[in-house]
């Protein structure tokens, strides 16, 4: 039986524009982070709303960060503070954690590491199906992928110090993307998002290195005709060569224009690799060099065979050295080597040139060629139709390796136009600006490819025995160098549970010691909605199944369904015309025209008899009601139609993994998350506990600088055995903190710090005191005169501020003074070694009720002029006197009640104020609010 594919097309995505523009409809972050993990060094990428991309500096204000965990006494140090320990505690220093995950211990990537001399070996453990670390001595066990989570925290951890030295603050950074090698298989890229998922990260996406440094080039580019490029990238484990694609389309420039605009777009084709070879490949040519040199001289010294590689703590000084060496090699034509007791009192001392060093790496220039003829054959083009060459990778550094490129390569400039280090995480971190939706950004094209093939297997869940040839299908649903992010779907019909094995269809193309198993799916419920149509007299169903192969290179079965199409008759009842009927319409509609204008005038007369229009909408009605009359009627018949239906059935999936290595269920993610949210507590019980101790430290250094630095100024504010008694604290913290205060706990050093600094602490304010609360006298005597100064001049034409409240306010200042006097009396009395009576924060504050008085009084307004009314010419001479008696009353009236009506207005003001200001009704702050 044939299957039949249904694939969904690759969707464009918008990239990220030169200027970043906010998003004010959805927000899922605050930041992004693009992390570089390699396996050497880890760079961080960032992205923020409303600021360019950038690289983070960690703790040390480096750029990139050395993939290394210190295990030390129940803490952790990471990057720098771990390298600066590593040649002294090896066993401790997890290193290259990321090369091991996905994969077991016969993987060629992860003996390397063995064969180059790493003081810890990973070693496989079956309960867990993969591998593990055994640290110190076992006294921490770890797996790669908690490892990694720990990494990925700790750049966490240091974007957040970088946006606090910036100015910005991030919040919980969790969105984040991760970039993967070309050759990395789903088992890998799997145990990567188990470690994001272990470090509380929501992984946008994961990117191949060299498209994440394609993406960084091309951002900012729209190329007017297509151009071919080839990115080389040798870095510290691996080697990665892209063939890359760059040209443009054309899109409107809006949804309502017809004007088009250029958008770029970037297209990788082709992609070839050497897993194993890269700059620590060189670093071990020179590591074994100088081993063999130190063992002629050794053994020759002390007579014996021993081997110095056995020795974990000399051969870690030896691989350091070793690379030092390399990076001056790459600018000098030749280095001495001198390693003072290396190891048994003996010293390394020896000479290498530049020439020597490139005949040791003779075969791997050669390696360094061959996947630039892998990616050409994988793209289908010719080493002629290559544009540009992009160099990536510390590696490409090497003299040697920049000499064989050339020649194989006709000639052609290698390019380095980007960043070779940083160019990585940034690409991965403007790609989680589009996928995210915290940002809005201009349109380029992506496009990646998966190079391996992946196929499924189809089987019955269960045998039947009596069947006589076993049921079953094969196909590949992605093919070699297919677009990521596409769907396919496969339908088949079937009426028994299957089994689904999901596997790469290639297993010679994949890279080695990789696993070719992907995935087993359970299929279930397809046998029971089998008999049910049966049961109905319909036949199998037809099942689809849909495969997602996203774009972080993973595959899975996203849906399983099965459906029956049923065919039924159904009895309809259909109109036919009537012949007799339609001969009598067809009579009547001819003498239509006849009595047209007798309608028209009987309508008329009908609305003139009634102008409420009643009658004439009766007779309306009427004539509506004969014209339907007379229209022909139709007869109906009952006929059988065919109708079809469909029954369909969502059908239950249960996957599960085979093979040696398999990723994290979720018992153990929550296990593994547990362990490091503890290592993570008793990491910051540790930084808290080194602050208090650098607080009380530094604390008693400064008690016993001042005493002696400022010793006249604390002699007038303190007595000789105050002084003693500070000075004695401060030497018995000191004896402490370097004896038993190197194990105390975090509560008995704040408590010892507590106890010299309640007594400092009161020195230091009189002292303080000394100089500020003179002046602060002073300035309030000043401000009280000025007040008063500017009050007087205020009011003496003012009215309507009556006596009551002017004495009032000079009441207060009078007020302000006497106790200002009280004050300065009653610290006069004082000794200065005493506890001061008042504070200088306490004067600046004698005037805040004096200008809330006065400020309310300026609010005050002034009183309305009063009404005059005018008289009549005729009134007599009583009305007039009574008259001007009663304007009089009036006027008096007038001037007693100014100052109800003035606070009548002014509530009425203050009412006004408050309608417009929040109830509500305004209709300008409902549509602030909407």
């Amino acid at each position: 039986m044939k299957f039949s594919f249904l694939v969904h097309g690759t969707v464009f995505w918008g990239a990220y524009a030169s200027l970043l523009l906010a998003s004010t409809t959805y927000v899922s972050a605050k930041a992004i982070l693009g992390v570089d993990l390699g396996s050497v060094y880890m760079k961080v990428g960032l992205v923020q709303r409303g600021a360019p991309l950038e690289i983070v500096t960690n703790m040390h204000s480096k750029r990139k960060t050395e993939q290394i965990i210190l295990f030390d006494q129940g803490t952790r140090l990471y990057g720098s503070d771990a390298n600066s320990l590593l040649a002294r505690k090896p066993t401790k220093t997890a290193v290259g954690m990321s090369t091991m995950l996905g994969r077991d211990e016969n993987h060629p990537a992860v003996k390397v590491l063995t064969d180059r001399h790493y003081p810890l070996t990973p070693e496989y453990n079956e309960t867990r199906k993969g591998l593990y670390l055994s640290i110190d001595g076992g006294k921490q066990v770890h797996t790669p992928e908690e490892l990694t989570a720990m990494l990925l925290h700790y750049a966490e951890e240091f974007t957040h110090h970088y946006g606090k030295e910036k100015g910005h603050v991030y919040g919980d950074i969790t969105d984040c993307v991760l970039t993967v090698p070309s050759f990395a298989t789903q088992a890998e890229r799997q145990a990567l998002l188990d470690s994001a998922k272990l470090g509380g990260f929501k992984v946008l996406g994961l990117i191949d290195e060299n498209t994440a440094s394609a993406l960084n080039f091309g951002m900012d580019k729209t190329f007017d005709e297509p151009k071919i490029y080839l990115f080389y990238n040798l870095g510290a484990s691996s080697l990665q060569v892209s063939v890359v694609k760059f040209h443009h389309y054309e899109v409107p420039e809006s949804k309502y224009s017809k004007k088009m605009k250029k958008v770029g777009s970037i297209e990788v084709l082709g992609k070839g690799w050497d897993a194993t070879l890269g700059g620590l490949a060189y670093d071990n040519r020179l590591v074994e060099y100088m081993a063999d040199s130190f063992n002629h001289k050794w053994r020759h010294a002390r007579g014996h065979e021993k081997d110095i590689r056995d020795v974990p703590r000399a051969m870690t000084k030896i691989r350091l050295q070793a690379n030092k060496v390399k990076h001056v090699l790459s600018a000098n034509q030749e280095i001495p080597i001198h390693m003072d007791s290396l190891y048994d009192d003996m010293t390394l001392s020896m000479h290498i040139t530049r020439s020597q060093f490139e005949e040791m790496c003779e075969d791997l220039a050669k390696r360094a060629t061959e996947p630039i003829n892998n990616a050409l054959a994988s793209a289908n083009v010719t080493l002629e139709e290559i544009d540009e060459i992009e160099m990536l990778g510390g590696g490409m550094r090497v003299p040697k390796v920049q000499s064989s490129l050339t020649s194989i390569l006709g000639g052609k400039e290698l390019g380095m136009h980007i960043n070779s280090d940083e160019s990585m995480a940034l690409g991965a971190a403007f790609y989680g600006a589009n996928i995210s939706t915290a940002f809005r950004v201009r349109q380029v094209g992506l496009v990646d490819i998966n190079p391996f093939p992946i196929g499924i297997s189809l089987e019955n869940l269960e045998s039947d025995d009596d069947s006589e040839e076993a049921w079953g299908k094969k196909a590949t649903i992605f093919k070699t160098n297919g677009k990521v992010g596409v769907k396919k779907t496969i339908a088949f019909t079937h009426d028994k549970d299957i089994l689904c094995s999901l596997d790469y269809a290639e297993p010679e193309n994949i890279p080695d010691g990789a696993k070719t198993e992907l995935e087993r799916y359970k299929i279930s419920g397809v046998s029971d909605f089998a008999k049910e149509m049966e049961e109905k007299g319909l036949g199998k169903p037809k099942i689809s199944l849909q495969f997602e192969l996203s774009s972080s290179g993973v595959t899975s079965l996203r849906k399983a369904e099965a459906a029956v199409e049923e065919k039924y008759t159904v009895e309809v009842e259909v109109e036919i015309e009537d012949e007799e009927q339609t001969s009598e319409a067809s009579e009547t509609n001819s003498t239509d025209d006849d009595k047209k204008s007798e309608e028209t005038n009987s309508q008329d007369e009908s609305a003139e008899k009634a102008p409420d229009g009643k009658e004439s909408g009766e007779g309306s009605e009427a004539d509506e009601t004969s014209e339907e009359e007379k229209e022909p009627k139709k007869k109906t018949k009952i006929v059988e139609q065919e109708k079809k239906r469909v029954h369909r059935k969502s059908l239950d999936v249960e996957s599960y993994q085979v093979g040696k290595i398999q990723s994290l269920s979720e018992d153990l993610i929550q296990e593994y998350k547990d362990n490091i949210a503890t290592l993570a507590e008793l990491d910051k019980q540790r930084v808290l506990l080194e602050e208090a101790k650098n607080k009380l430290e530094s604390y008693f250094y400064y008690v016993k600088n001042k005493l002696v630095d400022d010793e006249d100024n604390i002699g007038k504010i303190s007595t000789e055995e105050q002084r003693e008694e500070l000075l004695k604290l401060s030497m018995d913290a000191e004896e402490w903190l370097f004896d038993e205060g190197d194990s105390a706990d975090l509560a008995t050093i704040q408590s010892k710090y507590d106890e010299l600094a309640g007594p400092a602490e009161k020195v230091w304010f009189r002292l303080k005191e000394m100089t500020e609360r003179p002046a602060a006298v002073k300035a309030l005597n000043e401000k009280l005169v000025e007040i008063e100064e500017k009050f007087t001049k205020w009011v003496t034409n003012l009215t309507h501020i009556t006596e009551d409240e002017k004495s009032d306010v000079f009441g207060k200042i009078e007020g302000a003074r006497k106790w200002l006097s009280d004050m300065v009396d009653a610290q006069s009395e004082k000794a200065g070694h005493e506890d001061p009576v008042f504070s200088s924060e306490e004067v600046p504050l004698q005037t805040k009720s004096i200008q809330k008085l006065i400020a309310k009084l300026t609010k005050k307004p002034k009183p309305k002029p009063p009404k005059v009314e005018k008289k009549g010419t005729e009134m007599n001479s009583t009305e007039k006197e009574t008259s001007d008696e009663t304007d009089s009353e009036s006027v008096d009236a007038d001037t007693k009640g100014t100052e109800e009506k003035e606070n009548a207005a002014d509530s009425s003001d203050k009412d006004t104020d408050a309608k417009s200001d929040g109830t509500g009704k305004d209709g300008k702050e409902d549509s602030d609010e909407l």
